[in-house]
C-alpha cells in the first residue's frame, strides 16, 4: 500500500511539473527554476523506482502465500467431506475449481486487486489536482466520463452469465475426458471411438460458442470506455482552448491539465479493463466458496473419544438408514458381533448388506439407531482412532500411481520389509510380485489398470493385513478372484480369525460356510441369522440362495465351467424334462468369460443365446426415452437370462453388462434346436413353460 501511494503520487505530480516548467522556467528563461524542478523530478523518479521494486516483492510474497493458504485449506476441506459430496461433484468439477477458478482468483490477488487500488487512487488524486488547476474544465470532463462506465455496467449481467456458462462447460468437458481416460479399454473394446468423438465435438463446439460470446462481451466492455475517452478528449481540447483564448487559463496550465487528464483517463480506462477480470473472479470466488460451504455428512465429534486398544464387540442397535429421503436401504436392523468373531452378511442384490458395512466403516451415519464398537458410538469416536483399528477392503479396489511397495506401505509407514513380504504371502501375491522384473519397485499405472482384477484385489488385501486391524471389513473381496485364489483367501480368513473381528459381505455363499454367524438380509432387514448348517435347516431365503448357486463346477483358473444336471432341472422352464435329455442340454453349454464393462447382450439386438451365470455380477439396463440408460436389476451367481432366445430370435429388451470379471455358461438357439429336433416333446414342454411365464 505504501509503495502504491508513492507510485501514484509521483504519477500525478509529474504532469503538474509541466505547468511550472512552461510558466516558471521555459517562458521566462529561468534556468535556476528549471534546475530545481529537474532535480525534484529526478529524485522523485528514483524514489518511485525503489518503491515499485519493493511493492513487486511484497506483492509477490503476499499473493503467493494467500493462494497457497487457500489451496491448502480447500484441499484439507475436501478431505473432510463424506461420500455424498464426491457423488455430487465429479472429478472434472473439482479439478476445474483447483485449476481454472483458483487461477482466476490468483490473478485477482496478484494483478487485478493491486492494479485496481493503484488506478482508483490515481483517479482520486488526479481529480483533486485537476480541480486545483481548473474546476470548470474538470466538471466538463467528469460529465463526459460517465460514458466510460455506463457501457460496462449495462453488459455486466450478460458477462457474468456467459462466464458462468463457460466454466460449467469446462467442467463437463473435463468430466468427459476423465471418463474417456478411465474407460479407454471399454471404449476400444466396444469400438465406440466415433460415439465419444461425437460427444467431444459437441462439448468443444459448446466451449467455442461460450468462448466466442465471452470474447465479444469482454471486447465490448473494453472498447466502449476507449470510445468514450476519444469523445472526452475532443471535448476537453475544445473547451480548454476556449478558456485559453479568454485568458482564464495559461498554456502551461492547459498542458499540465491535458497530460494529467490523459493519466487519469488511462487510470479510469484501466479500471474498466479490470471489470471483466473481476467478474471472472467473482464467479470463481463463488464456485470455490460453494466448496467451502459444503459441510461433511459425517462430522467429527467436538470432543472425540479413542477406541479401546483391545478387541471389542461390534453392534448395530435398531439402525435405519437411507442414502436419500426417498427410500431406506436399512430398516430397524440390530445385530451383535463378538470380539474376534468371523461373520458374514449375505442376501440378494440391493438387500442392504453392503450398506450395513458402509455404516460399520462410518462412511455414513445412521438416520436412526446406533452403530458402536464396544461402548463407543461411532459418532463420538475420532476418525483417526477408527481408521487405525478398522480397515475396509472394497470391491472397487483403488491403487495409487506409485510403486507396489508404496501402495502396500500406505498407512503402515513403520512396517518392516519382513512384515510387508509376510502380508503379501498371506494374500497370495508375493510370488507374482517377485516374478516382475522390478519386484516391489514395480510402478503401478492408471490406478491399477496395468494389473489384473485379481492382482489388484490381492494387493488391497495385503495392504489391509499389513495394518494389522482389529476390525477387518471385506466387501465382495473374492468377486474378481479365480477359484484357487478365492480358496487361498478363505483359508487366510480362517487363519486370522480370532486375532481380528472379520465382517465379510459376499453374494457367494460357498465362501462363508465356516463363518461363526451369517446374517441374511432382505429388503433392508435381517430375516435370518445362524451358522451355515442352522440356516440350511431353516429352509428359508438362505437355503434358496444356496440352491441357486449350487451345482456348478469351475476350473481352478476360472476359465472353464460346467453345470450338474440336477441344477438344470431346477430351472423353471426345464421342469418336467427327463434327466437324460437334460444331460444332453448340459453338454451343449459353452463357457464364456467377461471383464468389467463388457456387454453380454445389447438392447435391440436379436437374441440368439441363453445364459446361466456361474460366477460374477451383471447389471440390467434399459434405455428410457429422453433419458440415459437406467439400471433396472442386478443378476448374480446362479441367475439366468435370455431363455426366450432358445425359441425365438426376438430383439433383446435390455442390455446386460458385466460389473466385474465373470463366467457364464451359454447355448446358442441353433445348437439347442438341433437337440429339440430329435426330441420334439422336449420342445413342447419348453414352449408350454415359457408361455406360462410370459
Amino acid at each position: 500500500m505504501l509503495s502504491i501511494a508513492v507510485e501514484v503520487a509521483y504519477a500525478v505530480a509529474a504532469p503538474l511539473s509541466l505547468k511550472y516548467l512552461v510558466d516558471e522556467a521555459f517562458t521566462p528563461r529561468n534556468f535556476q527554476a528549471f534546475a530545481i524542478i529537474l532535480a525534484i523530478l529526478l529524485c522523485g523518479g528514483l524514489l518511485n523506482i525503489a518503491a515499485s521494486a519493493c511493492g513487486d516483492y511484497s506483492l509477490g510474497s503476499l499473493s503467493g502465500k494467500v493462494v497457497r493458504k487457500l489451496r491448502t485449506e480447500l484441499f484439507g476441506h475436501l478431505q473432510k467431506q463424506s461420500l455424498p459430496f464426491y457423488q455430487k461433484y465429479r472429478v472434472g468439477d473439482l479439478v476445474t475449481r483447483f485449476v481454472s477458478d483458483m487461477g482466476a482468483m490468483e490473478r485477482v490477488v496478484r494483478v487485478s486487486s493491486p492494479l485496481f487500488l493503484k488506478e482508483a487512487l490515481s483517479v482520486v488524486l488526479g481529480l483533486v489536482m485537476l480541480f486545483s488547476i481548473e474546476w470548470k474544465l474538470t466538471l466538463a470532463v467528469l460529465a463526459g466520463s460517465v460514458l466510460m462506465f455506463v457501457g460496462p455496467k449495462l453488459l455486466q449481467n450478460r458477462a457474468e452469465t456467459v462466464n458462468a456458462g463457460y466454466k460449467e462447460e469446462q467442467e463437463r468437458f473435463s468430466n468427459m475426458i476423465d471418463e474417456m481416460a478411465k474407460g479407454h479399454k471399454t471404449i476400444k473394446g466396444l469400438h465406440q471411438q466415433a460415439r465419444f468423438r461425437e460427444r467431444a465435438e459437441k462439448h468443444i463446439s459448446e466451449l467455442f460458442s461460450f468462448g466466442f460470446k465471452l470474447h465479444m462481451t469482454n471486447s465490448l466492455m473494453e472498447r466502449l470506455p476507449l470510445t468514450a475517452l476519444l469523445i472526452l478528449n475532443g471535448t476537453m481540447i475544445g473547451f480548454g482552448g476556449y478558456l485559453i483564448f479568454l485568458d482564464q487559463m495559461s498554456v502551461g496550465g492547459f498542458i499540465a491539465f491535458f497530460t494529467l487528464v490523459m493519466g487519469v483517463g488511462q487510470a479510469a480506462s484501466n479500471l474498466s479493463f479490470l471489470i471483466p477480470n473481476l467478474i471472472d473472479s467473482s464467479v470463481s470466488f463463488r464456485r470455490v466458496a460453494e466448496m467451502f460451504e459444503a459441510e461433511p455428512d459425517v462430522p467429527e465429534a467436538a470432543q472425540p473419544v479413542e477406541l479401546p486398544a483391545a478387541l471389542a464387540p461390534v453392534r448395530m442397535d435398531r439402525v435405519t438408514f437411507g442414502y436419500n429421503e426417498e427410500a431406506d436401504q436399512l430398516r430397524d436392523v440390530s445385530l451383535r458381533i463378538g470380539a474376534g468373531k468371523y461373520v458374514a452378511f449375505v442376501g440378494p442384490s440391493g438387500s442392504g448388506k453392503s450398506t450395513a458395512l458402509q455404516l460399520l466403516s462410518r462412511f455414513y451415519d445412521p438416520r436412526e439407531g446406533v452403530v458402536a464398537i464396544g461402548d463407543c458410538d461411532l459418532r463420538s469416536v475420532s476418525e483417526a482412532s477408527l481408521r487405525r483399528q478398522s480397515t475396509l477392503v472394497a470391491q472397487d479396489t483403488f491403487l495409487f500411481n506409485a510403486t507396489v511397495r508404496d501402495n502396500l506401505l500406505l498407512g503402515s509407514p513403520d512396517a518392516t520389509e519382513e512384515d510387508m513380504v509376510e502380508a503379501a504371502k498371506l494374500a497370495n501375491i508375493h510370488d507374482v510380485i517377485a516374478g516382475w522384473p522390478a519386484g516391489y519397485e514395480t510402478r503401478i499405472h492408471h490406478e491399477g489398470g496395468s494389473l489384473s482384477g485379481g492382482e489388484r484385489q490381492r494387493l488391497a488385501i495385503a495392504r489391509a493385513l499389513l495394518r494389522k486391524p482389529q476390525l477387518l471389513l471385506l466387501d465382495e473381496v473374492t468377486s474378481a478372484l479365480d477359484p484357487a485364489t478365492e480358496a487361498d483367501i478363505n483359508n487366510l480368513i480362517g487363519r486370522i480369525r480370532g486375532s481380528a473381528t472379520i465382517v465379510s459381505v459376499t453374494h457367494r455363499l460357498a465362501s462363508v460356510v465356516e463363518a461363526d454367524t451369517i446374517y441374511v438380509f432382505k429388503e433392508g432387514r435381517i430375516v435370518e441369522t445362524g451358522t451355515h448348517p442352522e440356516l440350511m435347516r431353516q429352509n428359508g431365503l438362505y437355503f434358496s440362495l444356496w440352491e441357486k448357486q449350487h451345482g456348478f463346477r469351475l476350473s481352478s483358473d476360472g476359465l472353464y465351467a460346467s453345470v450338474e444336471v440336477e441344477r438344470l432341472a431346477k430351472l423353471p422352464f426345464f421342469q418336467g424334462i427327463g434327466m437324460p435329455l437334460l444331460q444332453d442340454v448340459a453338454s451343449l453349454l459353452a463357457t464364456e468369460t467377461f471383464q468389467e464393462g463388457d456387454a453380454v447382450v445389447r438392447e435391440g439386438e436379436e437374441g440368439h443365446k441363453f445364459y446361466i451365470i456361474v460366477r460374477g455380477k451383471f447389471e440390467i439396463t434399459k434405455q428410457i426415452p429422453g433419458e440415459r440408460e437406467k439400471r433396472v436389476a442386478v443378476l448374480q451367481d446362479g441367475d439366468h437370462f435370455g431363455e426366450i432366445a432358445l425359441l425365438k430370435g426376438i430383439p433383446r429388451t435390455a442390455t446386460v453388462r458385466a460389473l466385474g470379471a465373470s463366467v457364464l455358461l451359454s447355448v446358442r438357439r441353433e445348437t439347442f434346436h438341433r437337440l429339440t429336433s430329435e426330441y420334439p416333446h422336449m420342445l413342447s414342454a419348453l414352449e408350454r413353460t415359457l408361455r406360462e411365464r410370459m
